[in-house]
């Protein structure tokens, strides 16, 4: 029995490489300025078993199920190829996409990553195509724009697109604009059949806010004096911290809280619950609370002092209003200082309201 044993272990890692060996041609395609079509859009991953066993594709699993997979389920004999077919409909994925997909088999390595990534344009066989959504008959590509993360003394510009599927011309303005915020329509008079743009920017500064923040700019088309038609603007505004030196970091604010999560226990409805956060500056500079906000507008915020000393503490107090709420309850409190390395941090607050008897 030792003898065979031996043996075994000896011969193991032998065994161990007798598998299946992926050998994929390539593992990203990217398709630069695709058309968009009516008809999905289909690429092929050719590959090659360079092992010494049959390869067998279990699954393969993109990340969004817009995205769809076919392969040849037989096994891929060594010296072999096979191939990996994936397709997608242009016209419901980000005109923007990476997407990456994971193939599962019993190869030498279990998984193995694919990636198809690229962006979408208009194709001029159909040039409404990638214009879903309606405002007044005219088509719009998007109503809203995400500037995401910008900092303070950035502008950042983006563009909305729309076309005019109306028979005759249409004149397209902007009614009203926070002062913040720049739109300039492109032309201002557009053809039946032609399209458009909104060019928007945002100046930070501005602004003057951190965190999320939201606003609406309000289109005028043919003159209508409602507010119907509107464009929705977003961005998460931050400090740049990028340009600090090291001196600078080692002598920051350090912002740390006694705990991040206070349970409130069980309460009746119609009853408050105060929850309070300790915060302390365990750093070497003055520590600024520039904003708090509630994820919920049941939840009010208080605060001590907002400008804390090395060492110093303060209290931060959210107060949980159950009323019209039943069962559990999770609220947050986003925290937003100039401690460089935390700047923004995140509470919790959770608790039950009891059922009325």
């Amino acid at each position: 029995m030792k003898l065979i044993v031996g043996i075994l272990l000896l011969f193991s890692p032998f065994l161990s490489q007798a598998q299946g060996v992926f050998d994929f041609k390539t593992k990203e395609i990217e398709l630069k300025n695709l058309k968009a079509d009516e008809t999905p859009t289909t690429v092929t991953f050719g590959f090659k078993n360079t092992g010494t066993q049959p390869i067998i594709i279990s699954r393969v699993a993109p990340v969004t199920t817009l995205v769809k997979a076919t392969w040849n389920e037989q096994p891929v004999a060594p010296g072999k190829t096979g191939t990996i077919k994936i397709s997608f409909p242009t016209t419901q994925i980000s005109t923007n996409f990476n997407y990456t997909l994971t193939v599962y088999s019993n190869a030498s390595s279990t998984r193995k990553q694919l990636r198809i990534r690229g962006n979408i344009v208009d194709n001029p066989r159909y040039p409404d195509l990638l214009y879903k959504l309606n405002m007044d008959s005219l088509k719009f590509k998007s109503n809203n724009l995400s500037f995401r993360e910008i900092h303070f003394g950035e502008i950042k510009k983006d563009t909305v697109y729309f076309f005019n599927s109306r028979q005759k011309e249409v004149s397209v303005s902007i009614r009203y604009k926070p002062s913040y915020i720049t739109a300039v329509v492109e032309p201002q008079i557009v053809k039946p059949g032609k399209k458009g743009m909104i060019i928007v920017s945002l100046d930070a500064d501005k602004r003057n806010d951190y965190g999320y923040v939201y606003d609406n700019v309000i289109l005028s088309i043919d003159n209508d004096n409602s507010y119907k038609n509107r464009l929705s603007i977003s961005a998460h505004i931050t400090e740049d911290f990028s340009k600090l030196t090291e001196e600078e970091l080692a002598n920051a604010p350090v912002a740390v809280f006694e705990k991040n999560t206070i349970e409130f226990g069980e309460i009746k409805p119609g009853e408050k619950a105060n929850c309070d956060f300790v915060m302390k500056n365990n750093g070497k500079s003055d520590l600024i609370i520039r904003k708090t906000k509630a994820s919920c507008g049941c939840t009010a915020v208080t605060m001590g002092e907002t400008i804390l000393s090395p060492g110093q503490s303060t209290t931060i107090r959210a107060t949980f209003d159950s009323t019209g709420k039943s069962g559990r309850q999770y609220k947050s409190i986003t925290v937003i200082t100039n401690d460089p390395q935390h700047p923004e941090t995140q509470l919790t607050i959770s608790g039950n309201i009891a059922n009325k008897k």
